[in-house]
């Protein structure tokens, strides 16, 4: 392969490993009610029914959870306005701070290996989706 064709492809990398961490889904998600839950270290602190909104673009987004108690929790991700990216790949903003993202088993709520949300999701079976924020975690039902 060629240098140049290479130095393609690399620039390429992290839009590609974003489509798979975060398949696009171009549109708008109206209001969907979903279980969600705060986490502080590994314990549940707050389980409440949340309002699942979303609304995606080329190359970023925006998603909402309006909890029970009124409490909006913002998240965005890739392209912002005027194409800012206030994360790094990979990274999705909640309030406009970066968090991690993992995902736990929705009967059990212990945490998961990317293996085996990618074995649920091929066999249409639901999982719990996490962003992380120091030692909270903010996570719901998909």
């Amino acid at each position: 392969m060629k240098w140049r064709s290479m130095k393609k492809l690399l620039a390429l990398l992290p839009i590609i490993m974003i489509g798979v961490v975060f398949p696009a889904r171009a549109g708008r998600v109206e209001s969907t009610p979903v279980s969600c839950w705060l986490f502080r270290g590994d314990k549940v602190a707050l389980k409440q029914t949340c309002i699942y909104e979303s609304v995606s673009w080329a190359g970023g987004g925006a998603s909402s959870l309006r909890w029970e108690d009124g409490v909006r929790t913002k998240m965005t991700w890739g392209l912002q306005g005027r194409g800012e990216k206030p994360c790094a790949d990979g990274s999705i903003g909640i309030d406009g701070v970066c968090s991690t993202n993992y995902f736990r088993h929705p009967t059990t709520l212990k945490q998961i290996s990317e293996e085996e949300r990618e074995s649920r999701l091929k066999n249409n079976q639901r999982i719990v989706t996490c962003l992380q924020l120091r030692d909270k975690s903010i996570c719901w039902l998909r």
